[in-house]
């Protein structure tokens, strides 16, 4: 971009910051035509029906965003919903795995967001099963030259996937000579900082073009007790009478006492005898522990001179060595609970990511104006991220506890020789030892990315054709250090030594290792007992797409208002995925994890399509143009799994739209359509994953009297536990479910939707004397979004809550779930199996804003002014017909949010302001649910009366600021801070299951949040 035009640099570059959708979508020369993303018709002087957002990569610069996941997910149409960047695709299971980042538009989901390469569909990449969307690591920054947003469906014009919309990245093809680049993101308080070099060179001449680029990034990662915010989560619990904080204190340091994972500790329960059935009853530990144990070394000399004395027998009934401390009878007892292990503070929050990327453009005239053109693509992603596992088992003490675990009595099956476990006989009485290990767990992904773009174009008889075909490659590792489940089966429950056998699944030697020990338990290891525990694995996932499409554009016939022009096209598309997890997972001998085995097959996408837009009036009183336009496409999907199962799916879809200019103006426009998606691969062949959740998390029949009392549960509910023999005072098994999901091809429909689209534009002559210079537009768009048969998994407890809250006679969902029958876990969950369904229906509404002023200043330069905002009206999926979840205005799901900016530029020089905005959020309405219709709560462990939780938060703000200077026609340097503020995210309580955690922190969880901080940045960019 050449410096003799500052001024319109910046106009340029903020108008792309924001939907300047009241000016036509893409920069016009002449008569040119030009394609406009959300139609496959050139056109010349019309804009777009549908709501089109600009973006333009030198705007995120002067904000300090240096990925193409920064920019495209801080766009208020992505921002007002959770985006899958590196901090959460490494917490929670998300399609395309481990530091994936994807861009889902109006909170719909990646899956339904359509990416584009130059108008070009863009093959996944990824780890793990669950390969699906587009992963905006591939594509460098460095690389883009505009991006546009098309706010609505478009299944009609591009095909399965454009659900919410499409985003269309086009890149750079008009460098002429060479190009360096590079940029440095530094944190104020380390960590997470970023890094990036880049050279092109390009080439122009009158036949076509050359451009070629290599570019490296990388990203230091952010560790947990890198930020105050992250390093200890509180409770934040206020007080009702004067909103005190009500945190359990520890005592020995006088602040509130740190929460997290429990660790380096043993719990207990008392083993009181049996019921009238013959089964082992337990004290209220099994179910809220009777206690924790730590010992004597685990804070050093922390415990001396604050009153807590070692104990040989706590005030609960548990015998126990003299160098182990009782805690969690009390309150200040409780404060000491160590929950803040190093394993946990030493946690990437980001992960260390490097990549490496190549692109190259080109294009030429061969002869009678055809054109011959291709781009290839290679990307590689290295990723290191650094967690923690927990490492739990249960042992006994007693032999009067051995019959109901190892034998029958009454069939004289016991084993003399069987004992409490040998090697922590110094505990007495009959209790359950659980032992929780914290240890360190890291993981990796080294992802390879291809792609290979080749066509042809020209034109004949005042038509335009188009072939091309397509190839992306995504052949990845990923490697995890793992828990072996047959290591730990041998040290559960044991009675005698294992030495001299073999694990079931390994077949290793047998190792004893005494959990009890302070050693053991602060996760000191051997390098036996860690080799005998631990290992590392290694999967890899190969994902393919193949392409090829026809493309043919032109004018009809004229009309008095002006030419008819259409498009009308085909395609076809071949998706294949081969994941293949590591040794343990599919030996299903990983303890923590899912468990999964191969996942393979492939797609077949035959489509055909056709577009046509009509000039209806131009130039009469009130129309100064009306335009209609109409699109259709049918789609036939072939999908065979990797065994030869197989199964089809069609569908047609249709699109209409109108934009009437009233004058020059004043504009209205509407788009009115339908979409459809097939199944992914994943959600049709991804094969059985096995994970665990625990049982109050998914049971709808636990205290199912007091939950009635309170509202939280239906009478029907009730009554369907109670005739199932459940007691309505029964507290929950202790064992967690194990839950089994996987793909459903035979089962599942696709999915359909209609999106609406209503908007009106202002672009009015405001100046004058008052006003000289001065340039006003203004947008306001309406959208509608309703996907029927959307394609997810239930979730366990929706699948039990819907079972037990149903009035029909065999209600399918009640035989997805089985039960216990016997032992000391009788009635709690056994299993469930939630594979891939279609649910009723989801619906997104809202409105968007955009405006932007630029006002000319004469001497003093200029000014440009963009906002745009958006408001979620309506944000609910319907899991069954009759069954609602509003997620509108809960934290991660603002009802609100802005992107504003301001830019002053003169004589080379230009100065930015930027402000990004998250509304005001709030989960009380999950909370009051949850617990009954009141969420404060009273404890003998908290003094002072009725206690709250605080799960509301405010509005967020996020300034930035940066000063550019060009210099001499071929050299920019920028200079700015984002966050100018060192804004934290809002924090939130943490005890509560009705408020999402982040990684289990007290901030609030919403990838509208920054957790890097105040950060300065420097770019520097010149020509040769």
């Amino acid at each position: 971009m050449k410096s003799n035009t500052r001024p319109q640099v910046f106009l340029a570059a903020t108008a792309s910051a924001i939907a300047l959708t009241a000016a036509p979508a893409t920069a016009q020369t002449g008569d040119e035509p030009i394609v406009v993303t959300g139609s496959r018709i050139a056109k010349s002087e019309f804009t777009s029906a549908d709501p089109i957002q600009i973006i333009d990569p030198e705007s995120a610069k002067l904000q300090g965003q240096v990925q193409l996941a920064d920019v495209l997910q801080s766009t208020p149409a992505a921002q007002g919903s959770i985006q899958i960047n590196s901090a959460l695709s490494n917490r929670v299971v998300a399609n395309g795995g481990n530091d994936v980042q994807t861009v889902s538009l109006r909170g719909l989901g990646a899956e339904r967001t359509l990416v584009l390469i130059n108008g070009r569909r863009a093959g996944p990449a990824g780890i793990r099963g669950s390969v699906a969307p587009f992963d905006l690591n591939v594509l460098p920054l460095s690389v883009v030259r505009q991006v546009e947003v098309l706010k609505t469906g478009a299944s009609s014009i591009y095909g399965s996937d454009a659900v919410a919309g499409v985003v269309n990245i086009l890149t750079r093809n008009d460098l002429n000579g060479a190009e360096v680049g590079g940029f440095s993101s530094i944190t104020e308080n380390g960590g997470g900082e970023s890094y990036g070099v880049d050279a092109s060179f390009g080439k122009t001449f009158d036949r076509g073009h050359f451009f070629a680029s290599v570019d490296y990034f990388k990203q230091q990662k952010l560790i947990r007790r890198d930020r105050g915010f992250l390093f200890c989560a509180e409770e934040y619990l206020k007080r009702e009478a004067d909103g005190s904080r009500a945190d359990i204190v520890d005592f020995r340091t006088g602040r509130p006492q740190c929460s997290g994972t429990l660790g380096n500790a043993i719990t207990f329960s008392d083993f009181s005898g049996v019921d009238e059935n013959g089964f082992p009853t337990f004290g209220p530990g099994l179910f809220a522990p009777n206690g924790q144990l730590i010992a004597s070394g685990q804070y050093g000399a922390e415990f001396a001179g604050v009153g807590m004395p070692i104990n040989v027998y706590n005030p609960i009934g548990v015998f126990g060595p003299a160098d182990f401390f009782g805690l969690n009878f009390d309150g200040p007892s409780t404060g000491a609970l160590n929950k803040f292990e190093p394993a946990e503070r030493d946690m990437d929050v980001f992960s260390g990511v490097e990549r490496i990327s190549a692109f190259a453009d080109a294009a030429y005239e061969v002869a009678g104006g055809v054109t011959i053109y291709g781009e290839a693509l290679f990307n590689n992603r290295k990723s290191q991220n650094a967690g923690f596992q927990l490492m739990a088992l249960e042992q006994f003490t007693g032999a009067s506890m051995l019959p109901f675990f190892l034998c029958n009595p009454a069939a004289n099956n016991c084993d003399p020789g069987d004992m409490g476990d040998p090697f922590n006989a110094e505990f007495g009485g009959n209790i359950i030892l659980r032992p929780q290990v914290l240890v360190r767990s890291e993981s990796s992904a080294d992802v390879d990315y291809y792609r290979g773009v080749l066509g042809l174009r020209g034109t004949f008889g005042g038509w335009k054709w188009d072939v091309h075909g397509q190839h992306s490659r995504s052949d990845a590792s990923y490697t995890q250090d793992v828990i072996y489940q047959d290591a730990l089966a041998s040290q559960t429950l044991r009675t005698r030594s294992c030495a001299g056998t073999t694990t079931a699944i390994r077949g290793a030697p047998c190792i004893d290792i005494d959990f009890t020990d302070p050693r053991v338990l602060r996760g000191d290891f051997t390098p036996a007992e860690r080799a005998f525990l631990m290992g590392r694995e290694t999967g890899r996932t190969l994902f393919k797409q193949t392409s090829a499409e026809a493309l043919l554009t032109g004018k009809l016939f004229n009309l008095p208002a002006g030419p008819v022009g259409a498009a009308f096209g085909a395609n076809i598309r071949r998706d294949e995925i081969d994941d293949t997890p590591g040794e343990a997972t599919l030996a299903g001998n990983v303890a923590n994890f899912t468990t999964s085995g191969i996942t393979a097959g492939r797609t077949v996408a035959k489509e055909i399509f056709g577009e046509v837009e009509v000039p209806l009036l131009e130039g009469v009183p009130m129309i100064e143009r009306l335009t209609l336009s109409g699109a259709a496409r049918y789609t036939h999907v072939e999908a065979t799994r990797g065994d030869g199962v197989q199964d089809r799916f069609s569908d047609t879809t249709w699109k209409v739209g109108a934009d009437w200019a009233v004058t020059d103006w004043l504009r209205f426009r509407g788009t009115w359509g339908t979409s459809f998606r097939a199944p992914a691969l994943f959600e049709l062949f991804l094969n059985d994953q096995t994970g665990f959740l625990g049982q109050q998390a998914i049971d709808p029949c636990i205290q199912t009297a007091a939950r009635l009392a309170a509202g939280a549960i239906s009478q029907r509910i009730f009554d369907n536990c109670a005739a199932e023999g459940i007691a309505p005072n029964y507290a929950g098994g202790i064992s967690p479910a194990t839950i089994v999901s996987g793909g459903g091809i035979g089962r599942l429909k696709p999915e359909t939707s209609t999106a609406k689209t209503v908007s009106v534009i202002l672009t009015p002559d405001v100046s004058g004397a008052l006003w000289g210079g001065l340039k006003a537009r203004l947008a306001v768009d309406y959208f509608d979004i309703k996907v029927r048969d959307e394609i997810t998994l239930l979730g366990a407890g929706n699948i039990l809550r819907g079972c037990y809250d149903s009035d029909v006679a065999g209600e399918p969902l009640c035989g997805l779930f089985t039960r216990v029958a016997a032992g000391p876990d009788r009635q709690s969950v056994a299993s469930v199996t939630d594979r891939y369904v279609n649910i009723s229906r989801q619906r997104g509404r809202g409105v968007d804003l955009s405006l932007a002023l630029d006002q000319e200043l004469g001497r003093l330069g200029s000014l440009a002014l963009r906002a745009q905002m958006v408001w979620q009206v309506e944000d609910k999926v319907a899991l069954f017909p009759g069954t609602e979840i509003d997620d509108n205005g809960k934290i991660g799901n603002p009802k609100w949010v802005g992107d504003f900016s301001l830019g002053w530029m003169k004589g080379g020089w230009t100065l930015f302001y930027g402000l990004d905005v998250t509304g005001a959020a709030s989960n009380k309405e999950d909370l009051l649910r949850a617990q009954g219709g009141d969420a404060c709560r009273t404890s003998s462990f908290r003094p002072g009366g009725r206690f709250c939780p605080d799960v509301s938060v405010p509005a967020t703000f996020y300034h930035s600021l940066s000063l550019s200077r060009d210099v001499a026609d071929r050299f920019r340097i920028t200079l700015g801070v984002a966050n100018l503020f060192d804004t934290p995210p809002p924090r939130v309580s943490t005890v509560v299951t009705a408020t999402p955690p982040v990684i289990g922190q007290a901030p609030a969880f919403g990838t509208q949040y920054d957790y890097l901080g105040r950060r300065f940045f420097v770019g520097v960019r010149g020509r040769i």
